[in-house]
């Protein structure tokens, strides 16, 4: 009885995954199966190239982006991606001991681009001959056509990288004509392969990386025919993915800012042959502009609401910069985002952004988490409560990242607010969320996979917020705190204090409550970035709820001491 208990809730848990897909991901996903990955053509002869201006100062020169490379260490053979190291070689570039996310971005090679950013500061040939050399051992050692390095993802990102680069180093390439004959051949290659391999399955930023990818390409090897065909199925997919409030659909703002990174680039390239385009481009990254501006400023780092950290997009700092540079485009701050569900409140010293949307688009949720109605709060320009991040895509704690219990929000009666499996998936999940911003006010609702309501609402009253939560049931709420911070615990009380043991805050609940501070084991795991793991102190407060509204207050002090 157990093994058919455990083949029907396996069943089910298929099913409420599957049923979401649009009939074309089945489609797709059927294909996909049946025919295999068949090995790519690696051999490609380009009949003609031109230009793409893609290098943009303000990203690819940035401080904040250089710092995440060490060209010291490229010129040795020694690459840093998300925290680890490896010395890529050998066929497919395959390295076991290293997680398949690590391998994945091994094959983006964007950490090409500080070797032009360094050559733009000082035409040293070292840096061009190891961007050479790196470029020549990839090609070479992914003949077989196999692999994460011919994964339609991979390609897309690694060419656009490849154009970054050629742009960075200008002329010193194309001098080099024997290799630029041979980049050029391996990159329609991968050009021609990704337009068979497109991830219609999968769909999301996938796809829309796969179609501007190809578009560009179109564009650098003039082929006008394919480049009409895919600007309009990349405006096609803008409109879908790029929500009326100006949010990235997947509601990651990881996500947004690097699908914004696209279209800047994207309307650079663009604006010598198709000004029609490049106007039509610039209206929806003036809105993603808004958004990103809104929802980040203040937190002091990207906000971690589903998969989200703060070294893999570009920093925001720098995007407004390039954004002001380009395209004279300057972000208008808001307050409200409701077809994201995202909603910010602003107060002295504090700001406070809460999510009160649907956990993804229905067909894409893989990159969901179990944080509805959870926050992130900011004091002083510093992240103070937070949202445990991502740090991993495979991996023990991938679980617990995507729980309910890792973000600042209520857990009912031990259940998980959606159910999040498998890397990416997600099967029962949350319903009927609504949200709102009312002056010093934010609020939202929902109804749990089981059927469970909950409500909260958040408000700002001077020197304190007031956390309103309306559930029925036995009650767990969440305050992960940020590095830098700990608690002091008191009687029906807990104090937050800075690292020099100033007092920031009061958490003051209610008669009745029970209040546990954690300070090891999963529940402390934090990732504000990839590949990286930090343990935090978190306070539980639990409670009997019946339904009625409950109140926990944080009580901040007049001053900003040596936080």
């Amino acid at each position: 009885m157990g093994m058919i208990e455990n083949m029907r809730n396996k069943f089910d848990r298929y099913y409420q995954t599957l049923k979401y897909l649009k009939k074309s991901q089945i489609k797709y996903l059927v294909h996909n199966r049946l025919t295999g990955r068949k090995k790519a053509a690696t051999s490609a002869q380009a009949p003609a190239y031109g230009d793409l201006p893609l290098w943009i100062p303000r990203l690819d020169q940035h401080p904040d982006y250089r710092k995440r490379f060490s060209v010291e260490e490229l010129l040795e053979g020694k690459v840093t991606l998300l925290h680890e190291s490896g010395h890529p070689g050998g066929t497919g570039w395959r390295e076991p001991e290293k997680s398949h996310l690590w391998n994945f971005n091994l094959h983006y090679l964007e950490f090409l681009i500080p070797l032009a950013a360094a050559w733009r500061e000082e035409p040293d040939r070292k840096y061009y001959e190891c961007f050479r050399d790196y470029c020549r051992r990839w090609i070479e050692d992914n003949r077989e056509g196999t692999g994460d390095g011919w994964h339609p993802y991979t390609i897309s990102l690694r060419l656009t990288n490849l154009w970054i680069c050629l742009d960075g180093f200008g002329e010193v390439v194309r001098e080099d004509k024997e290799f630029f004959r041979q980049l050029n051949d391996s990159m329609y290659a991968q050009y021609l392969h990704l337009q068979k391999r497109l991830e219609l399955h999968l769909l999301g930023n996938h796809y829309f990386e796969n179609l501007k990818a190809v578009m560009l390409g179109a564009l650098y090897f003039k082929e006008p025919g394919v480049y009409d065909a895919y600007k309009i199925r990349l405006g096609d997919e803008i409109a879908e993915q790029i929500l009326p409030d100006g949010v990235h659909y997947e509601r990651s703002l990881m996500y947004h800012k690097l699908i914004l990174e696209d279209l800047m680039r994207t309307a650079k390239a663009v604006k010598p042959a198709d000004r029609l385009l490049y106007q039509e481009l610039l209206g929806t990254i003036q809105k993603m502009a808004d958004a990103m501006y809104s929802l980040e400023e203040g937190l002091g780092r990207t906000p971690l609401f589903n998969d989200a950290g703060d070294n893999v997009a570009r920093s925001m700092t720098s995007l407004l910069a390039a954004l002001r540079e380009e395209f004279l485009i300057t972000p208008v701050p808001g307050q409200a985002f409701p077809d994201a569900g995202y909603y910010c409140l602003h107060g002295k010293n504090i700001k406070i952004l809460m999510d009160a949307g649907e956990i993804a688009p229905s067909y894409m949720p893989g990159h969901g988490h179990c944080d509805a109605l959870s926050f992130e709060l900011s004091w002083c320009g510093k992240p103070l409560l937070v949202n445990s991040g991502t740090g991993q895509y495979q991996g023990e704690l991938r679980p617990y990242f995507r729980s309910t219990a890792a973000h600042n929000t209520v857990v009912i009666d031990g259940e998980e607010q959606s159910e999040c499996w498998g890397e990416h998936r997600v099967a029962r999940r949350i319903s009927q969320v609504s949200g709102q911003a009312e002056g010093d006010r934010i609020r939202g609702k929902l109804l749990t996979c089981t059927g469970k309501p909950q409500g909260r609402s958040i408000e700002w009253n001077g020197q304190s917020v007031e956390i309103w939560d309306q559930v029925h049931g036995f009650a767990q709420a969440y305050f992960h705190l940020a590095p830098g911070f700990f608690y002091e615990e008191q009687d029906r009380k807990a104090q937050i204090r800075s690292e020099a043991g100033d007092l920031v805050c009061t958490v003051q609940v209610a008669p009745g409550d029970h209040i546990t501070v954690h300070r090891q084991g999963r529940i402390c795991s934090y990732a504000s970035e990839f590949g990286r793991i930090e343990q935090t102190e978190v306070l539980e407060v639990s409670w009997p709820a019946d339904g009625s509204e409950h109140m926990i207050q944080l009580n901040f002090t007049e001053t900003r001491k040596n936080i």
